[in-house]
């Protein structure tokens, strides 16, 4: 099983479109919500993602962590 992971910041305007073409090749995608304040999290689920939250800004390498512990692939 291939899992991709987004670690997203107030990515509301691309998450959706990125899910979607991720989703063409892989068996999950997950996005890694680093503590926006917009609908990054909302968008990224409507377009298929696994949405793990944050609810803080922690960092890339953090979300790709916590990413990591969510896969199934």
């Amino acid at each position: 099983q291939v899992t991709v992971i987004l670690p997203a910041y107030n990515e509301e305007s691309r998450v959706a479109n990125t899910v979607r073409a991720a989703l063409r090749y892989a068996d999950e995608v997950i996005v890694v919500d680093d503590g926006s304040s917009d609908k990054t999290a909302a968008n990224a689920e409507a377009a298929g993602a696994i949405v793990v939250r944050q609810a803080t800004n922690m960092g890339y390498i953090a979300a790709i962590k916590r990413g990591f512990g969510a896969a199934h692939g």
